[in-house]
């Protein structure tokens, strides 16, 4: 998979504090999106989950649920393997997922994940395949325009193949069959900024979220579909 990231990638989530910002926001707002949308899931998996740093974060909120890891690097399998023991953890590419069934789960979290992929759209298909009817698809992905920035300025972690904003991700999932519930931009800052949620919440009621360096979109599987 293009992009694929390593062990050092897993240190650096845990010791460089724009890193590890990042993961908290995403955590957060994936928590909340399930809140929101799958209050009591009963299994939670995350593709592209690194180390599990950000899905151990999300099963304290939610401690009765599985957790299950999917990643594709041995390497931060193994070092996840070691440092979040309550996760389950298993060797997965996001756009096929030939372990589960149709209609396995109520939620799926894909945070920062669908930018690495030569084919976001696959990864959507699978993502409703084994969701069941009524589940939910919790996905986020950088702003292009942010992205590019921070790519000039050497911030990305790994190779990003599809990086698209919430239009083209709209399109993707309506393609896909979902339906979208929620989208909006969060992250006024990539390191962290004093009363940020009280001005990303004022962006948000002026319609000037979608200039915010991070995007989410909850996405839902129709109750009328069958798998």
């Amino acid at each position: 998979m293009k992009g694929t990231l390593d062990r050092d990638y897993a240190e650096q989530r845990e010791s460089r504090r724009a890193l590890k910002y990042r993961l908290r926001r995403r955590a957060d707002e994936a928590v909340e999106a399930l809140k929101a949308f799958c209050p009591a899931p009963a299994m939670i998996p995350d593709l592209g989950t690194a180390e599990g740093r950000m899905l151990s974060r999300i099963k304290s909120q939610f401690p009765t649920a599985l957790c299950v890891g999917l990643e594709y690097s041995p390497e931060l399998l193994d070092v996840g393997v070691r440092l979040f023991p309550e996760i389950a953890f298993l060797r997965a590419d996001a756009q096929s997922l030939p372990y589960f069934k149709a209609s396995s789960f109520d939620a799926l979290i894909a945070a920062a994940i669908i930018e690495h992929l030569e084919d976001p759209a696959e990864m959507l298909r699978e993502s409703a395949r084994v969701l069941r009817p009524g589940g939910i698809l919790v996905l986020t992905t950088p702003h292009p325009f942010w992205e590019g920035l921070a790519g000039r300025m050497g911030m990305i972690q790994g190779e990003h193949s599809s990086v698209m904003g919430l239009g083209a991700l709209r399109d993707l999932g309506l393609a896909a069959g979902f339906r979208i519930l929620e989208e909006k931009g969060f992250m006024f800052s990539p390191v962290g900024f004093p009363r940020e949620l009280l001005i990303e919440r004022g962006l948000r009621r002026l319609k000037l979220d979608r200039y915010l360096a991070n995007q989410i979109m909850v996405l839902g599987k129709p109750q009328e579909v069958e798998a």
